[in-house]
């Protein structure tokens, strides 16, 4: 009596699972006592036995949500448990998924059940792609090109609003394969798919510049400007690729932009003073300078502006950062050197004397 108690407390526990994912959906008398074993199964987690009669029930009624739902489930459990078929029950699980939420696409006035099982099931399924496309991702790693390629080229056909797989494709032939022919048409299809796109835009850019064709790579980082004015990044970009280009007015214009929307970034700051310093524009280039070398001290930075006030003729200005340049660094000569020039220019004899000697002090210690 007690054996017969725990299998029908089993049964029952089986049979609410079944309850918490109402269908709407009408069995076969032979079907519904398929769902019901499969769902003792389910229910004592013996995952063989229950997508057996989950699938004898499909046998009959192929669009039955809990049975594809839970055939599903098996198949993700098993790609957890079999790594070396993971990427097999992960697809099965993908597909499975998608019949179920095709399905539920069909009620009308879902259920607050339904809608939860919605969620939960888009979740999974999201979860097996994300799980295959990292399968790829391995594979690579591991030197296994063409596996590589066939897993991302499955992903691409499970979801093909995904870019990612797309673009792990295009790197391959681009940097394994050496093939940049092809690697091209992959992008210029993702564009085509879906021309305003950002991430195939700058993606396109990307690979134009990597390519050192800079004008075509200057049409998509444009046009990513044009869609993101904020993204500091593509910015950048748009300006390395003008600047290659020597349209050097243009890449100061977008460097400038960038600096606007985060002032204090020093890669962009040396940016600015780059180009500034090709666009001719030396005041700029010194007020650039200048900002770097609050932000941080080097010999390269206050060599520049002292170089650039010398050819300015600005001799006050080179003194005041020729001395910052030796507090800063007072085993350097070249800082002393140009103190000594800017004395000589605004007739500070006591100031040149006292680092005259200071710089043949400098000299006769090496």
């Amino acid at each position: 009596m007690r054996k017969l108690n725990i299998i029908l407390l089993v049964l029952a526990l089986a049979l609410g699972a079944c309850s918490a994912f109402k269908t709407r959906q009408k069995l076969s008398p032979q079907a519904n006592v398929n769902a019901k074993t499969a769902g003792v199964y389910y229910a004592q987690e013996n995952v063989e036995k229950a997508e057996q009669f989950y699938l004898l029930v499909l046998e009959e009624h192929p669009d039955h949500v809990i049975s594809l739902r839970r055939v599903a489930d098996i198949n993700l459990h098993k790609a957890e448990n079999f790594p070396g078929k993971s990427v097999e029950y992960n697809k099965k699980a993908f597909e499975l998924y998608s019949q179920a939420l095709d399905v539920y696409k069909s009620f009308e006035n879902l259920t607050d059940e339904e809608r939860l099982d919605i969620r939960d099931m888009t979740r999974r399924r999201e979860g097996a792609w994300t799980r295959i496309y990292r399968a790829g991702d391995a594979s690579l790693e591991a030197g296994d090109t063409q596996k590589a390629m066939e897993i991302f080229e499955l992903a691409v056909e499970l979801n093909p609003a995904r870019y990612e797989p797309m673009i792990r494709l295009k790197d391959i032939y681009q940097k394994e394969l050496k093939d940049d022919a092809k690697a091209e048409e992959i992008l210029l299809t993702l564009i085509e798919q879906d021309p305003e796109n950002l991430d195939y835009i700058r993606e396109t850019g990307a690979f134009y510049f990597n390519q050192e064709n800079y004008a075509e790579a200057v049409k998509y980082f444009a046009k990513a400007r044009e869609k993101a004015p904020a993204d500091v990044d593509n910015l950048l970009n748009l300006s390395y690729a003008y600047y290659e280009l020597e349209n050097y007015s243009k890449a100061l214009e977008v460097t400038q932009q960038a600096l606007a929307l985060d002032p204090g970034n020093i890669d962009i700051l040396q940016n600015a003073r780059d180009v500034a310093f090709m666009a001719g524009e030396k005041d700029l280039t010194v007020k650039y300078l200048k900002q770097l070398i609050e932000r941080r001290s080097n010999d390269t930075d206050f060599a520049d502006i002292c170089r650039i006030l010398y050819e300015q003729e600005k001799y006050e200005e080179l003194i005041t950062y020729a001395q910052k340049w030796y507090q800063w660094n007072d085993t350097n000569p070249d800082p002393v050197q140009f103190i000594i020039l800017g004395a000589s220019q605004t007739n500070n004899d006591a100031l040149r004397e006292t680092y005259t000697k200071i710089l043949q002090s400098l000299q006769n210690q090496k």
